[in-house]
């Protein structure tokens, strides 16, 4: 006697999401980290979220110093968007908490702000095939000094981020 089990096949598989689970709240990070996490948001998502990124700049630098440093994060996102070995996996602009790859990013920006080159070598390595993360780590370098500023002026994006309530909202 045999026993057999038939079970039916999934109508459509559903897409991996590794990098994408949560793994913390926003209100939990220091000030670079929270402007690495909600910059990549509003990058990725453009239009007016992109202009707030420029507008922030110009509050902490003067308006070809901005300028520059917009062009440089612009370059920064490109390599780091076209270098991944998979898709970078982010939350919704106004959600709450973030995840892993979120997580790996803004250390990333922090671990360079702070001249730590060999860190963010690795927390690239976790997001960025080798050839990309060389030179995406030289361009978080460059922008290190921009990120301190927001911070220590608190002009990373809106005052109301900072103590945020825990999401409510579904992944």
């Amino acid at each position: 006697m045999s026993m057999s089990f038939r079970f039916p096949a999934p109508a459509t598989p559903a897409p991996p999401l590794r990098g994408a689970a949560p793994v913390g709240h926003l209100e939990e990070l220091p000030p670079v980290e929270l402007c690495a996490i909600l910059y990549l948001r509003g990058w990725c998502h453009g239009g007016a979220h992109k202009d707030r990124i420029g507008a922030d700049f110009r509050l902490v630098l003067d308006a070809e110093g901005a300028d520059a440093a917009f062009g440089r994060f612009g370059d920064l996102m490109s390599s780091a968007l076209s270098g991944c070995r998979r898709p970078l996996m982010r939350h919704s602009v106004d959600c709450r908490c973030f995840g892993g790859d979120e997580c790996a990013f803004a250390h990333l920006i922090a671990a360079a702000a702070g001249g730590d080159n060999d860190d963010a070598m690795l927390f690239a390595c976790t997001l960025l095939r080798p050839a990309a993360a060389f030179d995406v780590v030289q361009q978080a370098n460059a922008l290190g000094p921009v990120f301190l500023r927001l911070a220590r002026n608190a002009r990373c994006p809106d005052g109301e981020i900072h103590r945020p309530s825990p999401s409510t909202m579904k992944h």
